[in-house]
């Protein structure tokens, strides 16, 4: 029985080692998750027609937007703006009346969602414990014939615009979304394969970027 099961295992950990021995990142966050989130804001950002502010001078009041990634985000709006031909007026300081002179309008920030979602499909044996008399009890990695991570970054923002001169409300956009994924693969317990993602672009072998 013991040489049954001596080869089974070191099988298993080969098998385990091929899934859970890769490390991901050496800082706070993946690369993989700054860039679904990132991606998805530009997205929602993307969802806002500035067509009505060309030409005015507009003042962001960002007072109300709470997120680790909010200078990313404010500095895309910008350039949203700016690309709609937007003057920005004022700074990155809370909103008052010496900020926001000149500025015609307020555009206030406000944020719904900004985060990431993660799904874990699998086809196979889970972990399961063995235990042997006498002695402690071994938990045998999982066996996967099929495996899928998928994370995905959602973005919902909103944005409420004012008049500049005497703070009234004008009115506020619709719910702007932004969505972005990326997968990962293992077969018969081997991986994990890029299965598919819009965030990171292609490379050829010199380092260009071929596509996105």
């Amino acid at each position: 029985m013991r040489k049954l099961i001596l080869p089974f295992l070191l099988a298993s950990f080969v098998t385990a080692g091929c899934v859970g021995g890769i490390r991901d990142t050496t800082t706070a966050r993946t690369a993989t998750e700054i860039l679904l989130i990132s991606t998805a804001a530009e997205r929602a950002i993307a969802q806002y027609d500035a067509a009505a502010l060309e030409g005015k001078r507009v003042f962001i009041d960002e007072a109300r937007f709470d997120s680790v990634d909010k200078p990313y985000v404010i500095s895309a709006l910008r350039d949203h703006l700016a690309g709609s031909g937007v003057t920005l007026v004022g700074d990155k300081a809370p909103i008052s009346k010496d900020k926001k002179d000149g500025a015609d309008f307020v555009l206030e920030l406000r944020n719904g969602a900004l985060g990431i979602w993660d799904g874990d499909f699998v086809l196979g044996i889970p972990q399961l414990p063995m235990a042997a008399q006498g002695s402690p009890t071994i938990m045998l990695p999982p066996l996967y014939l099929f495996r899928r991570l998928s994370a995905q970054g959602f973005a919902k923002f909103q944005f409420w615009l004012y008049d500049a001169a005497n703070t009234n409300f004008i009115g506020r956009s619709q719910d702007l979304w932004g969505h972005s994924y990326y997968n990962q693969w293992w077969w018969f317990g081997v991986g994990p394969f890029d299965g598919s993602n819009d965030i990171y672009p292609e490379f050829s072998v010199t380092g260009t970027v071929t596509g996105e």
